[in-house]
C-alpha cells in the first residue's frame, strides 16, 4: 500500500512541472475561383504528415462558409490558426529532444 502511494506521489511530482499541451501558430489560405467557390487550400506551415494536413484542411473547409458566408470571386482569404496538441504519456517518457542533459 505504501509503495503504491509513494509511486503515485512520485508520478504526480514528476508530471506536475510538465507542460500539458503544445501550441503552434499557423494559417491557412483559401483561394476562390471566378464563381466564388473555394478552388485551393494551403497551410502556411505543413506538419509533415499528409494525412494530418488533409484532415486539418477538411475541418477548416467545413467551417469556411460559417466564417465567410458569401465568398467573393477570385479572392484570397487567410485564416490564422492556433494548433493545440495534447501532450501524451509517450512525450513524458521520451522527454524533450531539444533539452540536453
Amino acid at each position: 500500500m505504501k509503495a503504491n502511494i509513494s509511486a503515485a506521489c512520485a508520478a504526480v511530482l514528476l508530471l506536475s512541472g510538465c507542460e500539458a499541451t503544445k501550441t503552434a501558430q499557423n494559417s491557412i489560405t483559401f483561394k476562390t475561383d471566378k464563381y466564388g467557390k473555394v478552388s485551393s487550400i494551403a497551410l502556411a506551415k505543413p506538419s509533415g504528415s499528409d494525412v494530418m494536413d488533409a484532415s486539418l484542411k477538411r475541418g477548416v473547409l467545413a467551417r469556411f462558409h460559417t466564417i465567410v458566408p458569401r465568398p467573393l470571386p477570385n479572392r484570397t482569404y487567410i485564416q490564422p490558426l492556433v494548433l493545440v496538441t495534447p501532450t501524451t504519456l509517450e512525450d513524458y517518457v521520451r522527454g524533450d529532444p531539444k533539452k540536453t542533459n
